[in-house]
């Protein structure tokens, strides 16, 4: 246990955070928030995935003094669903802007502005709720729960840089956490140990213009290292190409959605249907980047 630790205290650097890795942090929390906000108020929301669950919902539905039948037959309720949901969108895209100017705000002392933070947690606490319901709608998938930790723990990121820790070994490690079990869940989707999603397949296909069977090959290849690099960002000597890695896969996987959905005739279109899942997904690179300067002795 000693060796372990010692291997994993490798990194010492204990200094304060810059003013760009604070924007960074900042830009990348407001960017979960931003697309979240945008799928919640134009596009779909796996809420159906708990509220139509006969089996879960059920006894919550009959304390109510409803049966199952009448729930799900009962127009007002579907109104007020999509109501909540709307709702929280416009709750996300006010926290983009607070995300933005965070160290501006919750930098001040005064208790006045604390209510900031608990909208921050509040706000991290729903994107963690989100994921539940993608591992839910997944069969319960311990890669599809892991894959957005990243997402949900960008917002939480920043308050602690705020508000607890100075950039130490404590802060990173917990970014390092956070990167390793997002890299995990790629990886065991890439790598086939759970059934591929299909565009996973067809994104592989149409950004290197290649067939089925060199898209497996590839995607197996970057499970490994997926799987290796989530190690590896522990391990002194190996860390530097570990996080390098993450940060080229990590925003390559997020810009992809937009480069090979991209419709030229249909720009406006295109960017409305797909420029969300970017947005939302830029901190899988942002935040192995935010370690990548972390980690540095001295600041430019």
């Amino acid at each position: 246990m000693q060796s372990i630790l010692q291997i994993i205290k490798f990194d010492t650097v204990n200094r304060p955070f810059s003013s760009r890795e604070l924007w960074l942090l900042r830009i990348l929390a407001a960017t979960v928030f931003f697309g979240r906000a945008w799928q919640y108020l134009f596009w779909d929301v796996p809420f159906r995935t708990l509220l139509w669950d006969e089996g879960w919902m059920t006894p919550v539905v009959n304390f109510f003094g409803m049966s199952w039948e009448a729930y799900i037959s009962n127009m007002e309720i579907v109104v007020w669903q999509d109501i909540v949901i709307q709702i929280i969108g416009v709750f996300y895209f006010v926290l983009g802007l607070l995300g933005l100017f965070a160290t501006e705000v919750l930098g001040q002392a005064s208790a006045k502005r604390r209510w900031i933070k608990s909208l921050l947690w509040i706000g991290s606490f729903f994107l963690f709720c989100l994921s539940l319901l993608y591992w839910k709608e997944q069969f319960y998938r311990f890669g599809q729960l892991v894959e957005y930790t990243i997402q949900w723990s960008t917002p939480i990121l920043l308050i602690l840089a705020i508000y607890r820790l100075p950039n130490n070994f404590y802060f990173r490690f917990l970014i390092k956490i956070a990167i390793a079990l997002t890299f995990i869940g790629h990886g065991l989707y890439a790598l086939g140990y759970y059934p591929r999603p299909g565009n996973f397949m067809q994104m592989t296909i149409d950004m290197f213009a290649i067939d089925d069977g060199q898209a497996s090959v590839f995607l197996k290849t970057v499970g490994i290292l997926d799987l290796v690099v989530a190690l590896g960002i522990f391990i002194p000597y190996v860390w530097k190409p570990a996080v390098i890695y993450c940060v080229v896969w990590g925003f390559a996987t997020a810009f992809a959605r937009i480069v090979i959905n991209f419709d030229i005739q249909m720009p406006i279109e295109t960017l409305h249907q797909w420029l969300h899942e970017t947005v939302y997904r830029l901190p899988h690179g942002g935040i192995p980047l935010l370690l990548w300067l972390l980690m540095q002795e001295k600041t430019n």
